[in-house]
């Protein structure tokens, strides 16, 4: 528990405290954020696309194709 208080009591002076950052970024740095930020919004499509049928049959909006089809190849 008293660590606990430690914490937060250094995390409230970490945030309230006023520090100067004295950095340049140039357009190098900030081409290199774009980039990552680009890269992660892609990823994030990626992985909608590749279970966008997994999410949409756990919701129940979408009936299970792959036992359909194994019920239609036995008859």
């Amino acid at each position: 528990m008293k660590r606990s208080n430690f914490s937060i009591v250094a995390l409230l002076c970490l945030a309230i405290l006023p520090i100067n950052a004295f950095a340049y970024l140039d357009p190098g740095t900030g081409s290199a954020m774009l980039q990552g930020i680009l890269g992660a919004l892609a990823a994030i499509a990626m992985v909608m696309k590749l279970y966008w049928h997994r999410l949409l049959r756990m919701l129940g909006l979408r009936k299970d194709v792959m036992k359909k089809e194994t019920d239609t190849k036995k008859k």
